[in-house]
């Protein structure tokens, strides 16, 4: 029999100690913080404990806790075994926060030993009073044809989908559409339009070779064929483009406030609803134009237009990540507000939200959308502060 019951877990928690250690100290590599972002996905009890290691005013709390714990026999022999030594390696840091990470490599040892050994979780403190349960997304859409003809792809059958005349489209698996680029160049092009609902999302691939991917909430209209001069779509939501590149034929995003993405060949990400007051280029790859009126700005890869009422402004060192997580299956929140994270709740789960009060930190998170409602809110409310109650379809924010 062992006589510590964690000896197998020694490494692999002084590895995620050690990785926590160095992510407050702001010394691990790009590498290591993936890891980092893997391990705290893993569960919702990792989660947790990240935060509350993460947290200055747990720090004092967690080494009293520490000093409590009903392990002194495992510690000691762990730390004979220079298991709680910090690696060998000097930072030019401030002593206050070289302290605070050193307790937090040691702490954190035990409270994974803590969670690993009895499986403990928080208690949920979302005040909950729904009777239809808020659920994520999924692959919904709806085809509207020249004619006004509506086909809800969520329920046809995967393939060949006749839409009359002789022409067709295809739905090759659940959440995709594809036109066929060998469309006969005699056929007259018409008007298609491919919406998402409030908690629904889509790919699709144009005759060009065009991807698109549309967030929840978003009505793309584009013709069933290109015409030889240029190719152009009108976008109303949220979109990520893969343009197929054609020099000879732009490819050309309208949106509704009239202005106009131009680009040959392209990734970029448009967001553009029409209750938001800014619309959003960002280009993660190639060259594209944003244009309003008279106004221009040419983008590069890592940048952003922001498009107003009366002016096109211009961001540099976008964090691409968080703009196209939703693209990736995820929430990701670096920084954020807590008003832009309970937008894309809305939009994600079908939601209502409604503030009863101001809060001004901000959030970092990474989480699936296709967990509950209920996950995220968690991991939000575990900082301490924003706070949580459900009823019916509608989410109350408070302090």
């Amino acid at each position: 029999m062992k006589q510590n019951p964690y000896s197998d877990m020694d490494q692999p928690a002084y590895r995620i100690a050690y990785l926590i250690a160095g992510f407050i100290r702001n010394t691990i590599t790009e590498k290591e913080h993936e890891e980092l972002d893997d391990w705290v996905n893993e569960s919702d009890d990792n989660m947790r404990l990240f935060e509350e290691l993460t947290d200055e005013k747990n720090l004092e709390a967690n080494l009293e806790w520490m000093d409590k714990v009903q392990t002194e026999q495992s510690f000691h022999t762990q730390k004979e075994k220079g298991a709680f030594d910090l690696p060998r390696k000097k930072f030019r840091l401030n002593p206050v926060w070289m302290a605070a990470a050193s307790v937090v490599l040691v702490v954190g040892i035990f409270f994974i030993y803590r969670y690993a050994g009895n499986g403990s979780t928080n208690n949920n403190n979302i005040t909950v009073s729904d009777t239809t349960q808020l659920k994520p997304g999924g692959n919904r859409a709806t085809l509207t044809l020249a004619d006004g003809s509506v086909i809800d792809l969520t329920t046809a059958n995967n393939g060949i989908i006749e839409i009359g005349k002789g022409s067709h489209v295809n739905k090759p698996a659940d959440g995709e559409l594809l036109y066929d680029a060998g469309v006969s160049p005699i056929e007259t092009p018409s008007i298609h339009t491919l919406s998402t609902p409030v908690g629904g999302q889509y790919q699709l691939t144009l005759p060009d070779g065009t991807k698109v991917w549309l967030n929840a909430a978003t009505k793309l209209k584009y013709p069933s064929r290109f015409a030889s001069n240029e190719r152009k779509v009108e976008i109303d939501g949220e979109a990520y483009f893969e343009v197929a590149k054609n020099d000879k034929q732009p490819f050309r995003v309208g949106l509704q406030d009239g202005s106009t993405v131009t680009v040959l060949g392209t990734h970029f990400n448009v967001m553009a609803y029409s209750n938001e007051t800014e619309k959003e280029i960002t280009l993660l790859e190639g060259k594209v134009a944003v244009e309003k009126n008279n106004s221009v700005e040419n983008l590069e890869p890592g940048t952003q237009a922001i498009v107003k009422t009366d002016a096109i402004t211009k961001r540099t060192g976008i964090d691409t990540d968080e703009i196209t997580g939703w693209k990736n299956g995820l929430f990701v929140f670096h920084d954020a507000p807590i008003e832009s994270i309970m937008k894309q709740v809305e939009r994600w789960y079908d939601a209502k939200v409604v503030f009863q009060g101001t809060i001004k930190q901000q959030f970092n998170a990474t989480i699936l959308r296709s967990e509950p409602l209920s996950k995220l809110l968690r991991l939000l409310e575990l900082n301490g502060y924003v706070h949580f109650k459900i009823e019916n379809k509608t989410i109350y924010v408070l302090p």
